[in-house]
C-alpha cells in the first residue's frame, strides 16, 4: 500500500503507450485493494463489470432510491462526500500525519503478533486461543486512535470543509437551519476515510485477533444458523400479517452483501440501518393495501398493522438468518467496538444493538427445544 502511494506520487512522467483494454477494471481492483473503491453507476458511458469487487460503497447492495429528494441532490452528496475524502487523503499525505500513522500502525500490529505468540506458547491445543476481553481492549486503542484523528480533522478542518461545501458544485444539496445534514456528511465521509488510512492497513491483524477470540461463539452460530435456514416466517413468530411473499430477501441481500461483505465498520453499520430501513418500506409495500373477504363475500381493502417493535425484531432474526453471514459474533464485537461513541446514541446505536440481539437470540436457542417448537403451527 506504501509502495503504491510513493510510486503514484514520484510517477510525474506521462505515459504514452497505448492503454491496455482491461486497464480499468485493473484501476478499480487496484482501489478496492487500497480501501478506496470506485463504483461505476448504472447509467455510466463505460461497461465495466467486476467479478469479485468488495463491498465498501453502499452502491454495491442498494437497489433502491435514495431518499434524497432528486437525483440532483443525491449527485451533490455524493460529490460533496468525495470531495471531503480526497481532502482528508491529502492530509495524510503530510510527512508528520504519515510518520505518525506508520508509527502508531507498526505498534498496533507489534502488540496483537506480541499477545498472540504468548497465548500460542500457553495453549498446548491446536488451536490459538485468545481473551476476549483483551481482543476487545486493542481493538478499542485502535478504534480511539481513529476517534481522534477524526476529532482532530474536523475540529482544525472545520472552515475549509464548509468552504468545499459552498461551491456552486453542491448547490443541488439541501440543508436544514442548523446544518445538522451538512455536518452528519462531514462526519460520515471524515470517519470513511481515517478508517481508510487507519483500519484497513491493520484489517487482517484485527480480524485474525477477533476471530480466534470468538471462534468457539461463531462454530456454534454456523452450527446453528444452518438448522434455522431452511425455517419458514411462522418458526420466528412473525406476525401473520407482516409475512412477506418475497420472504424478506431484499432486506437479507443488504446484510449479506453490506454487512458481511463490505470492508469498513463505518459501512458495515450503515447497512445495518438501512437493512432495518428497508424492512419498514418492504412491509410497507407489501402490505399497505390487502384484499379481503367480506361479510358479504365482496372484496375490500383494508389497511393492515402498522409494523412495530415488538414486530420487528422476528422479522430482523429472520432476515439474519437467511444472510448467512461469516463469523457474525467476531463481526459484532468488531462494530459494537469500532463504532463512532456520537452515533451509538442515535439510529446506528438502536439498530445495532438490534443486530446484537439478533445473534445473541440465535446463539441462545435451544435447537432441541426449537425443533419441538409448535410456533410453526400457529398462525
Amino acid at each position: 500500500r506504501e509502495f503504491i502511494r510513493l510510486l503514484s506520487l514520484r510517477c510525474k512522467g506521462v505515459y504514452r503507450g497505448r492503454l491496455h483494454p482491461y486497464l480499468a477494471e485493473v484501476a478499480v481492483h487496484l482501489q478496492t485493494f487500497v480501501g478506496c473503491d470506485t463504483v461505476l453507476s448504472d447509467d455510466n458511458d463505460i461497461s465495466l463489470t467486476l467479478n469479485n469487487q468488495v463491498a465498501i460503497s453502499e452502491a454495491t447492495y442498494c437497489t433502491r432510491t435514495p431518499d434524497a429528494s432528486s437525483e440532483q441532490e443525491r449527485n451533490a452528496r455524493l460529490h460533496l462526500k468525495r470531495s471531503i475524502q480526497r481532502c482528508v487523503y491529502r492530509l495524510f499525505l503530510l510527512p508528520s500525519v504519515e510518520n505518525l500513522l506508520s508509527q502508531f500502525i507498526d505498534a498496533a500490529k507489534k502488540k496483537v503478533v506480541s499477545e498472540t505468540t504468548a497465548n500460542s506458547k500457553k495453549n498446548q491445543s491446536n488451536h490459538l486461543k485468545v481473551d476476549k476481553d483483551k481482543a476487545t481492549d486493542d481493538v478499542e486503542k485502535i478504534r480511539e486512535f481513529i476517534d481522534s484523528m477524526q476529532e482532530l480533522i474536523l475540529e482544525g478542518c472545520e472552515d475549509d470543509l464548509i468552504s468545499i461545501s459552498q461551491r456552486r458544485d453542491f448547490a443541488a444539496l439541501k440543508d436544514d437551519c442548523d446544518n445538522t445534514k451538512r455536518d452528519e456528511l462531514f462526519r460520515e465521509a471524515v470517519r470513511e476515510q481515517v478508517e481508510i488510512e487507519v483500519y484497513v492497513p491493520l484489517r487482517s491483524t484485527i480480524s485474525k485477533h477477533l476471530v480466534y477470540a470468538w471462534l468457539n461463539d461463531d462454530v456454534e452460530m454456523k452450527h446453528k444458523t444452518k438448522a434455522l435456514s431452511k425455517k419458514p416466517q411462522s418458526f420466528f413468530r412473525i406476525h401473520p400479517e407482516h409475512r412477506s411473499p418475497s420472504e424478506w430477501k431484499s432486506v437479507s441481500t443488504i446484510l449479506k452483501e453490506g454487512v458481511g461483505r463490505s470492508t469498513l465498520p463505518c459501512v458495515k453499520l450503515r447497512a445495518i440501518v438501512d437493512a432495518a430501513k428497508e424492512i419498514t418500506k418492504l412491509d410497507s409495500e407489501e402490505r399497505s393495501y390487502v384484499p379481503e373477504e367480506s361479510f358479504f363475500d365482496g372484496k375490500v381493502v383494508t389497511k393492515t398493522k402498522a409494523l412495530g417493535a415488538d414486530d420487528f425484531l422476528p422479522i430482523f432474526i429472520f432476515c439474519f438468518v437467511r444472510a448467512d453471514i461469516e463469523r457474525p459474533s467476531a463481526l459484532c464485537a468488531l462494530l459494537q467496538t469500532m463504532c463512532d461513541p456520537a452515533l451509538l446514541n442515535g439510529e446506528t446505536g438502536y439498530y445495532l444493538a438490534s443486530f446484537y440481539a439478533a445473534m445473541t437470540h440465535i446463539h441462545e436457542l435451544d435447537l432441541s427445544e426449537a425443533n419441538d417448537d409448535l410456533s410453526i403451527f400457529m398462525d
